[in-house]
């Protein structure tokens, strides 16, 4: 178990920090690009979940013990804590920041909550299905390919809701949400008004974190339903 574990930290470590820094139109393809190389690397050790919502869905298929589960989602989410921290440390506390909390604390936290949450919840359930399909069935045993449909499928959904920022990964939606709580170790002004403001900024948006959250695991839990309903033959 500690081999999977390690790796599974390690690996879900690297990609919230790839998704916390990387920015632009190539986003897609970078992360898609280092997801691949990850995969493949952790797929013959711990099934390279690297999301809780994966670890989820293989849990509802029943690949995994709910207490194996438990320790999976554990260290990822330890692994996003570090990753907020370095990406918190790169980025640091600007005025351009306090700017950006100072505006988004005038709007309605859940405006705008309906396109981005089922952006999060449809990424979240086909991103679940190809894995457990190219992972987990008996009709794809044994292929080379699964690392390059999980990474595809990826990218290919970044491209598709990249205007709403969806992650599909609930240890990256953590990591993106609370690195601004660590920015302020690498501050221009004031500590002690950046992390007030910092903090009221992970307050106010906490709501809509929490739906995020809610819809990567819904959907993942449904994509296991939908793989066992069509095809029973798995269970």
């Amino acid at each position: 178990m500690r081999p999977k574990l390690l790796i599974e930290g390690l690996a879900t470590f690297f990609l919230c920090l790839a998704c916390a820094l990387v920015q632009g139109g190539l986003s897609p393809f970078i992360i898609g690009a280092l997801l691949l190389a990850l995969v493949y690397i952790g797929g013959p050790v711990s099934q390279a979940h690297y999301n809780p919502a994966v670890t989820l869905a293989f849990c509802v298929r029943r690949r995994q013990a709910w207490s194996a589960g438990a320790a999976y989602v554990g260290v990822q989410f330890l692994a996003a804590l570090l990753a907020a921290l370095i990406a918190g440390l790169y980025h640091g506390h600007t005025e351009e920041n306090s700017e950006h909390i100072l505006e988004a604390l005038r709007k309605p936290v859940l405006e705008g909550w309906l396109p981005d949450t089922s952006a999060e919840f449809l990424g979240s359930f086909l991103l679940a299905f190809v894995i457990l399909v190219v992972a987990t069935s008996r009709r794809t045993v044994g292929n080379n390919y699964y690392g390059l449909a999980i990474a595809a499928t990826v990218a290919g959904l970044m491209g598709v809701f990249g205007a709403l920022s969806p992650d599909f990964n609930p240890a990256v939606s953590l990591c993106r949400a609370i690195e601004g709580c660590f920015s302020v170790l690498n501050c221009e002004g004031s500590v002690g008004l950046a992390i007030q403001q910092e903090v009221s900024y992970l307050a106010h948006s906490t709501p809509r974190l929490l739906l995020a959250l809610a819809a990567q695991l819904t959907g993942a839990a449904l994509a296991a339903w939908a793989f066992l309903g069509i095809f029973p033959e798995e269970r």
